[in-house]
């Protein structure tokens, strides 16, 4: 009996039956094992990728919101600590009449106007409303109450969380800002601002396409959590009512409980959400952004789900197969092994096609390329025949080209894996790919071989992320109404030119400019009309101040200011002629100027040479931090002399160019303190 059939016709047979059924099934089990983790893995880079974004957006818009709530804290601090409108207050209820109320309802009006508030009030200690005249009548709700009474006995301003109440027709938040003569109370003024328009804003608008991705306002009432900001998804502006303590898994109730970050928890509606919670600075506020799970990983779940579940069916099946086949007579066994064959390279093959991966292996002695027929397609190479090193590298863009050479080169050097990101030279469009390899054999017979997958998407994706990113950057740093630069723009780049011009000895000036007769211009034509006319006239600065290191921003209400780095003294008054005269161009008409017959604006000019930075008495250079406070601090002298500057252009009859008195090129000294802004007519 010969070998062949005595392994046929023999107890060995169902010995390697079992055999061959146990390599089956461990088998399957080795792939399905790979192809959880391949699923894992990508899964998890699809989160990531999400929360990276879910992150990104709810920092920036818990900036905007601190900075809002900052200023509107700034203005109420900025009216208890002004004692000439104290002093104007004090005449007034000492001996009320209209020439002595008249200072304190203009105040009080240009505080409404150049801050945008909705409603600007002066209440009595005892919580009577005394301006505007003719609301003396009303009742101050409540919560103000309490916030006068607070704000009286520590001579600080209090805040009014934002809420609802019949006394606006709207939610809105307001300040009390207590005025003192002397240690005697005189009221305090109530700020009062329109949160739909200010507040609700800085979170509606999400940078995405998102269906379920919002942001809101939260704070603590107790173990409850109330809404301080609509949500995006309501109908209506009007919060939802508050959410109970006892809801321990709502994201509302985690945040107020002191939840930080990235967190997975429930909505007001009951879906699983993905949130992060931020806490606004110097308040009781946190910021709640969510996304619906379901939104943000279920597409890519089902996506890779059924993309990796193909090559496990092939498996299963194949092992089915040769199950089968085992049990074929052994003239059939030859033919059915090659057509599995075939199977398997066309699974392969079609796996690679749905995860864009390709792999190749590169000959190090003479240079060449096999890929296979995935990576041949992603570079667009015939993969039929072996592709030279000058033919591959033709196919990489050439700006990235040296990085790639220095790539290879150092993983072939070193002897180390590599790993390189980069750009195919595609006419159509820009394509990126991951090009992985390791150097498997030594000696002269080196060889390489790796993948390459294709991460267009990706790129894509991140790059969409960074832009949605420095456009929320931008908007914190322009004013709405005239699209130059705003105060804060303005405050970051005097520290920092303040430093350069202190390093290099050049000058550093600044410009205040006024709209002449703002007010009458907006009585006589209309605030519409008036918007436009600070539109043009910031239009016509912004052209005449043409280097690209000049900014122009609005400083606030019809007051402009213009910095102008590496400028004198005489420079600096041409410049101002010209914005002057640019602003006459306009011709927009002015009947109630008494200037001109069109609009005309007020410059005052100030320059100065800041001395180069001090060493410590230990001669050590301050650091950056300490520069930086110093050039803040040190700067404030810049503005207050072109505040003067423009005071005096205007005392000198308006429509010119008026340059400080003081001559400076020095810092001020370290421990000058700002001081208040003068007051000028409107």
């Amino acid at each position: 009996m010969s070998v062949r059939h005595a392994l046929l016709h023999s107890p060995y047979r169902a010995l390697l039956a079992r055999l061959a059924i146990g390599i089956a099934v461990l088998a399957s089990l080795g792939l399905l094992w790979a192809v959880t983790m391949v699923y894992q893995d990508r899964t998890a880079l699809y989160r990531h990728q999400a929360e990276r974004e879910l992150q990104t957006i709810s920092r920036l818009q818990a900036s905007a919101v601190s900075d809002w709530r900052e200023r509107r804290l700034a203005d109420a601090s900025a009216l208890t600590d002004d004692g000439l409108f104290a002093q104007a207050v004090a005449r007034w209820r000492d001996t009320p009449s209209s020439e002595a109320e008249t200072p304190v309802h203009d105040r009080l009006r240009i505080l409404q106007e150049r801050a945008r508030y909705t409603a600007v009030s002066f209440v009595s200690p005892e919580g009577a409303l005394l301006l505007p005249a003719g609301s003396s009548s009303a009742v101050l709700p409540a919560l103000e109450q309490e916030a006068l009474k607070r704000a009286l006995e520590s001579a600080t301003p209090s805040v009014v969380e934002p809420r609802s109440d019949p006394f606006f027709a709207f939610p809105f938040f307001s300040l009390m800002a207590p005025i003192y003569d002397g240690m005697r109370p005189l009221g305090a003024v109530w700020l009062v601002i329109d949160v739909r328009t200010s507040l609700y804003s800085l979170l509606t608008p999400w940078p995405t396409a998102s269906k379920s991705a919002e942001s809101a306002l939260v704070s603590a009432e107790g173990a409850n959590a109330v809404l301080l900001s609509p949500l995006r998804q309501q109908s209506t502006p009007t919060p939802v009512p508050l959410v109970p303590g006892s809801d321990q898994g709502n994201l509302m109730i985690q945040a107020v409980a002191g939840a930080r970050g990235l967190i997975r928890a429930r909505d007001v509606g009951g879906k699983d959400v993905l949130a992060v919670v931020n806490a606004i600075a110097e308040s009781p506020w946190f910021l709640v952004s969510k996304v619906d799970v379901a939104e943000a990983f279920g597409d890519a779940s089902r996506r890779e789900l059924i993309a990796l579940s193909l090559p496990l069916s092939l498996a299963l099946l194949l092992a089915g197969l040769l199950l089968v086949a085992w049990q074929r007579q052994a003239w059939l066994r030859e033919r059915t092994l090659k057509e599995s064959l075939a199977r398997n390279m066309q699974w392969l093959e079609s796996a690679q096609k749905s995860a864009l991966v390709g792999y190749y292996a590169y000959q190090v002695e003479t240079g060449e390329f096999t890929l296979s027929p995935m990576a041949a397609e992603l570079f667009g190479l015939p993969g039929d025949a072996p592709v030279a090193r000058m033919q591959w590298l033709a196919q990489v863009h050439p700006d990235d080209r040296p990085h790639v050479l220095s790539s290879l080169e150092a993983s072939l050097g070193d002897d180390t894996p590599l790993r390189m990101q980069y750009r195919i030279a595609d006419t159509r469009n820009e394509r990126w790919v991951d090009m992985w390899g390791e150097r498997t054999m030594p000696g002269t017979q080196a060889r390489m071989t790796g993948t390459v997958q294709d991460i267009t998407e990706r790129q894509r994706a991140e790059t969409k992320l960074d832009q949605y990113r420095i456009a929320l950057e931008a908007l914190v740093r322009q004013d709405p109404l005239t699209s130059v630069a705003n105060r804060r723009a303005l405050t970051e780049a005097v520290a920092v030119e303040w430093q350069r011009a202190a390093r290099s000895g050049s000058s550093l000036s600044l410009l205040m400019i006024d709209v002449d007769h703002f007010k009458a211009f907006n009585d006589r034509y209309g605030h519409l009309a008036g918007d436009e006319c600070l539109r043009k006239v910031a239009t016509a600065m912004a052209r005449s101040a043409s280097r690209a290191s000049d900014l122009v921003a609005r400083y606030g209400g019809e007051e402009f200011a213009v910095l102008l780095p590496d400028t004198d003294a005489r420079d600096a008054m041409v410049i101002a002629e010209q914005l002057r005269l640019a602003v006459r161009k306009l011709s927009i008409v002015h009947a109630a100027s008494g200037v001109a017959a069109v609009v005309t604006v007020s410059v005052g000019v100030a320059t100065v040479t800041p001395q180069p930075l001090l060493f410590t008495s230990q001669g050590v250079e301050p650091s950056r931090a300490s520069a930086k406070a110093s050039a803040e601090r040190d700067s404030q002298q810049l503005f207050r002399q072109a505040d003067d500057a423009l005071y005096a252009a205007k005392a000198a009859g308006r429509d010119t160019v008026m340059a400080c008195a003081a001559a400076v090129s020095e810092q001020a000294p370290p421990d000058l303190k700002p001081s208040p802004p003068t007051q000028r007519n409107a």
